[in-house]
């Protein structure tokens, strides 16, 4: 008889015991899921600096009889495909030589790099915010359709050579922005996974490139775009850097939840 209650209890020690531990495993299995995206990768043009006032200004600084022949809305949406492309529109406007191999194009170039490059401004809260993330632990990366050259020497201008865990400009891959490859390479080089990033960009270049990448999209509303509808599909919207702040904590553990 004592054996038959000494076996009941025990059964039901063990039973209560897996029980706590069944609860144990979901509970893991919950926060695995909800696990905060430690990796967050930025765009740099339109997004944490306001380059497009320096370059407008250093194309008709070029050819200032020609202002007038300049579509400055045109220009702007070409910045997100990168500087080249952009510059060579502007002067196929001013019904100049746009190859970038002529010297208008590299005389065009070269006033920049030298007069206008480091006359660009960071938006308000975008340093604090890559401080705060970094004090946190985050990783943090750039996707950028901005050369190498002109990219580092923005980059000491602001002192943020150090920010960065990974950079991944134009050139650096086959294929650049909409394509998920620069994407992808900055997630693997900060060695990371795709859910478990977030990409702020500004253009539908961008939100394009998150959406083929499978990567979550905050979308800067002070950036290069025309519309909202361009920037979608993306988890959060912002138009400065502390809303951004504010909504990373509360929302980002569950940015990418099954």
């Amino acid at each position: 008889m004592y054996r038959m209650i000494f076996y009941d209890r025990l059964c039901l020690v063990f039973d209560r015991l897996f029980t706590k531990l069944s609860y144990l495993v979901r509970k893991v299995r919950v926060m695995n899921r909800h696990t905060p995206q430690n990796m967050i990768v930025f765009d740099l043009d339109g997004t944490l600096l306001d380059t497009w006032p320096s370059l407008l200004a250093a194309v008709m600084a070029f050819d200032p009889s020609g202002r007038a022949l300049l579509k400055p809305f045109q220009l702007k949406r070409c910045l997100s495909d990168g500087i080249a492309p952009m510059l060579s529109l502007a002067l196929s406007q001013l019904q100049r030589d746009s190859d970038p191999n002529s010297s208008d194009f590299q005389q065009l170039l070269h006033s920049y790099e030298q007069h206008w490059l480091c006359t660009a401004k960071a938006f308000e809260g975008a340093e604090q915010l890559l401080q705060s993330l970094q004090q946190a632990g985050y990783r943090i990366g750039l996707c950028t359709n901005r050369d190498p050259r002109s990219t580092g020497v923005l980059l000491e201008h602001f002192g943020w050579e150090g920010m960065f865990d990974a950079k991944v400009h134009l050139g650096d891959c086959v294929t650049a922005k909409p394509s998920p490859e620069p994407l992808l390479k900055t997630l693997q080089l900060l060695g990371g996974s795709v859910e478990k990033s977030l990409f702020v960009g500004d253009s539908p270049v961008d939100a394009l490139c998150a959406a083929r990448a499978k990567v979550a999209f905050a979308a800067h509303l002070a950036g290069y775009h025309t519309s909202r509808n361009e920037l979608e599909p993306c988890r959060v919207a912002f138009s400065h850097y502390h809303e951004l702040a504010r909504w990373l904590p509360s929302h980002h553990p569950v940015l990418m939840e099954a």
